[in-house]
């Protein structure tokens, strides 16, 4: 399980502020990427009549600002994420080569979009689809346009802040069972002072995550672009050691008991063991007036199941009462 920093506008356009941003999620968190929100063609992004366009086309930064801010992610201990809003930004960004690129949920269906991207992806890139507040029919419809094994579909949308009562886990588990062949992520946009920001965080990692996704900041509770869902950096380290926890919990799914799993069904001491009631002389027939099943301080060798399965075999050898039933005593 992966954990993503996400920086978003949260920089308004402070380029210092966004480089300090990064330097501190790099120095002092164990976040695994670093999400930055890439857009270098406003007016393919959004319309002028939109509320946002005129702080947002002063917040845009140029491609050599750009440049060194990926450049300093990809010199740094942490991989690279890209959120990418405009066709210029694909074609600018793919020569980084980021470990996963995303479509924000609000261009899920952009054809135009999806199709740069189809065209720039590599091998080493997976597509992440920001899939919250979307149809199934958006969802399918963008993974067919991409048409490649490579995709995580994020769960969770940002309504400044997200009411933990809008998350809807129960739905993100059946979208989960009906795309098997997919990795899943789960970007949590809880307010920055809900008591149980972490817990709720951690709830969206258990359902079997790979990435899970938070705001994060160095300037926590003041207010600008993004503050509401965001968390400081000790809090973006607890999550991480919390996830890191969930993993081992979680374990590798195989059907086999582990090493824990079989020193509990030791039978005998801990699993109840076939005992003999009563002396038993070799070349008897095994039945059940022989036998009781207890624990015992002695280990047998033979579940109850395969004690049941071995009625009427002979027995080769002199048993005395109280005796587990072995292997080595049937024929």
């Amino acid at each position: 399980m992966r954990l993503i920093a996400e920086t978003a506008w949260h920089h308004q356009g402070d380029f210092s502020f966004l480089k300090k941003l990064v330097s501190d999620i790099v120095s002092k968190t164990e976040a695994d990427f670093i999400k930055l929100h890439i857009t270098l063609y406003l007016e393919e992004y959004m319309a002028h009549d939109h509320p946002a366009f005129k702080d947002i086309e002063k917040w845009m930064f140029n491609k050599n600002q750009w440049g060194e801010i990926i450049q300093s992610v990809n010199t740094s201990n942490k991989e690279l994420m890209l959120l990418l809003n405009d066709t210029q930004a694909v074609e600018f960004s793919m020569p980084f080569n980021p470990a996963l690129d995303e479509i924000h949920s609000v261009c899920l269906n952009d054809i135009n979009l999806l199709s740069c991207l189809k065209s720039h992806l590599t091998q080493k890139t997976k597509v992440v689809l920001g899939v919250g507040g979307s149809s199934l029919d958006e969802v399918e419809s963008a993974i067919n346009v991409l048409d490649t094994p490579d995709i995580v579909l994020m769960f969770g949308f940002q309504n400044y802040p997200t009411k933990y009562q809008d998350i809807n886990f129960a739905k993100m588990h059946k979208i989960m069972t009906l795309f098997p062949e997919f990795e899943f992520g789960y970007a949590d946009h809880t307010a920055w002072n809900e008591p149980d920001n972490i817990l709720i965080t951690l709830f969206g990692a258990a359902l079997g995550m790979e990435y899970v996704e938070k705001h994060v900041t160095n300037e926590f509770g003041k207010e600008r672009v993004d503050w509401s869902a965001a968390v400081n950096l000790d809090m973006c380290n607890e999550i991480k050691k919390k996830m890191d926890l969930l993993d081992a919990c979680h374990g590798d799914g195989l059907l086999r008991m582990n090493k824990g799993e079989q020193d509990y069904s030791i039978y005998g001491p801990m699993k109840k063991a076939g005992l003999f009631k009563k002396d038993v002389a070799s070349g008897q027939k095994l039945d059940m007036d022989m036998l009781t099943f207890k624990r015992t301080g002695q280990v047998s060798d033979l579940s109850q199941v395969e004690v049941l399965q071995n009625l009427g075999k002979k027995i080769t050898t002199k048993i005395k009462k109280g005796q587990v039933l072995m292997r080595e005593h049937l024929e």
